[in-house]
Parts: structure tokens; sequence; C-alpha cells
């Protein structure tokens, strides 16, 4: 279902006067010059993650005030011919906070009051929410959600280690964990060179990597291949930008990270490695240099690794984010009046359990 591009003023009541609501008419570089201007940025929000990706139609709301942007949520919709009804989808959004400006409760639920009124009310759909993971700002959203009445899932999929970026180099190593201290000083010992940059030759080395890993692994997932936005992803604005840490070894190079400051966040985003790699342990040296990275040239507190994956890879976070990080539970909130809506996405939940489970034991897990 696509909405016609519209232009409206907002019909939420709320503390923020005289917004109005800009829906699906933003070029992509307008709406991308509005997100950079916020702390709480997420590439699932941007017009690249949120173009049409993983089979759903995109939508986006941008709430302004004498022309300044105040709040706005890029949307996944996924709706079922004839029915008109379905699901709107907002990943890790929507954003709201203004950089350099006060945490403010009333924008927030004038954000979620604005996502229900066009897309519950106006369109009919089942709104769910997934808000950032910021272990300072998630608990806020979270009580303002339910204040409002949207409901939280079961979901147990969200959860996201996150390592405290603020922590100097010394205190940074005792928070690590004991095997993942010992495994980093293996790595540094393996005389391997990192080098962090955003060029099209970094771009495309990390490519090449990661294709070779995922034809290697016989990796199939939903987003696998969003990976191909490298290029676009390291020529946003400043806000935003991706870069690429790279580890090479004997001149070529043997893996690489993905990541990026988004707002008041630094991100993992991508990450490759061939067999040399691993042997090497240049993961960690990857991790580690891209830390120190995140430490002298941003003021970001916390650095995103996303969720726990598999054993090995659960390991591998936990050991990293250490004593001073965490695994912050993350929970969906849920919002439908629309009892047709209701149960046109139950039959979507379980078409995606089967495919899920389908992807699973295609990977022998």
């Amino acid at each position: 279902m696509r909405a016609a591009a519209i232009e409206q003023p907002s019909s939420s009541h709320n503390a923020v006067d005289d917004l109005h609501l800009q829906v699906d008419c933003l070029s992509d570089a307008d709406w991308h010059a509005a997100l950079a201007k916020f702390s709480d940025i997420h590439y699932e929000q941007s017009a690249l993650f949120g173009a049409g990706q993983r089979g759903e139609t995109s939508s986006h709301l941008l709430a302004t005030e004498n022309g300044e942007p105040v709040f706005g949520a890029r949307v996944g919709i996924y709706s079922v011919p004839v029915l008109n009804r379905g699901l709107a989808l907002v990943r890790f959004g929507p954003f709201w906070r203004r950089a350099g400006e006060p945490i403010d409760r009333e924008r927030y639920k004038a954000a979620i009051q604005a996502l229900i009124d066009e897309y519950c009310t106006r369109r009919k759909l089942y709104l769910i929410v997934r808000p950032r993971a910021h272990p300072d700002v998630y608990p806020i959203e979270a009580e303002v959600l339910t204040e409002i009445g949207l409901y939280p899932g079961e979901t147990t999929e969200l959860a996201r280690y996150v390592v405290d970026s603020s922590l100097g180099e010394d205190e940074q190593r005792k928070s690590l964990g004991q095997q993942w201290r010992r495994n980093l000083k293996a790595a540094l010992a393996n005389n391997l060179e990192i080098r962090i940059g955003r060029s099209e030759d970094d771009v495309a080395r990390f490519q090449s990597v990661y294709a070779e890993m995922v034809d290697r692994k016989h990796l199939v997932y939903p987003g696998i291949n969003l990976v191909d936005l490298m290029p676009q992803l390291t020529n946003l604005p400043d806000a935003m930008r991706m870069r690429v840490a790279l580890a090479y070894h004997e001149g070529k190079p043997v893996a690489g990270l993905a990541f990026a400051v988004n707002g008041d966040v630094g991100y993992y985003v991508f990450g490759a490695s061939n067999d040399t790699a691993t042997e090497l342990k240049a993961g960690y040296a990857l991790q580690w240099s891209v830390l120190n990275w995140l430490r002298e040239n941003s003021n970001v507190k916390w650095y995103e690794l996303g969720g726990p994956g598999d054993p090995g890879i659960k390991q591998f976070k936990k050991g990293f984010a250490g004593k001073r990080g965490m695994l912050l539970p993350i929970q969906e909130f849920h919002y439908c009046p629309d009892m047709v809506a209701r149960g046109v996405v139950t039959m979507l939940f379980v078409a995606r359990n089967m495919r899920n489970t389908v992807q699973r034991w295609r990977r022998g897990n």
C-alpha cells in the first residue's frame, strides 16, 4: 500500500504546538539533512535502509515547526491486498532528540501520537515501535510508550550488547572479559596492520572479504545484501557517515569492520573475515582499534555491537562489553485498535516464524 504524498497539520494534542507533518513527500537528500540534526540517529531510519528493503513498502513522516524538524520516523509497511490491512514497523525510531537539546518527554509523546494518527487511525494498520538501544534513553521511551497505551511484545531478539566507549584505555582493558583480554594480546602480537578510512577502495576491499565470507559460509538471512549500500553510507552527512576498519596481514586484507557514529552512539554495522583472520584473531584487534578511534574522535558514551548471535559471537560480544558494558534488553511495543489488522498481522507473524525456522535449518542451527 503506497500512501499519496500529503502535507498536513498535526492532529496530535501535545506540548509542541504549530507542527506540520510531511508524509511520503521528501527527497532522500532532504530526509538525511533533517535526520542529521538529531542525536538519536539510526541507519534503519535512513532513506537507504528504509528504501523498500526486505520486501516492504517504505513510508516516512516528518514533523516540522517553523521549518525546522522536530521529530520523524521511517516506517516499513507490510500490507495484504484487497483487505488493505497490515503492519507498520518503526525500526529503532522515531528520532526526536535534537542534537544539543535536553530530553523532552512531551516531544516523544507527540511523535508516537503522530505515528498512531497516521498509521493506525488513518491507514488502519498495526503499529510496532522498536526503540533504539540506548542505556540512558530507552527506559524513558519504554515508560512513555506504556503510558500512551502501547504494550510490549514478547520478542527477545532486540537485546543489544553495548560497550562503554567513554572509558580510558587502561580502564577499558580492565573492563574486558579475561579471555577477551588474552585474545586481544595475542592479536596485537600478530603483526596486523589496522587502517580506518572511508574511500572507495576501502569499501571495495571490505565488500570483497564480505562476499567471500558469505559464499564460504553459505549465509542466507534478511538484510544480508544491505552491505551493497556501503558506498552511499560512506557519503552521508558527517553526523551519520560510515567508516571502514580493515585488518591487513602481509599486505592483504583478511578482515573488515564497518562502523558509524550515529548521533550519540557508535554502531558496529557489518563485519567480515576469512579463515586467516580467525587464526590471527583479527576481530579482536579490529574492535579494539575502533574503540580507540571512537574515544579519540567522538564524544559517544556507548558503542553498540548488535545482538548476541550464535554462541561464539555471543561470547565475543559479552567479553568485549565486559564489566562496564551490558546486554541491554529491548522490547518492541504494539498498538492496534483495528481487529481486521490484528488478524492480518497475526498471519504475517506466522509466515515470518516459518521463514525463520527454514533459514535456521538451512544454516544448520
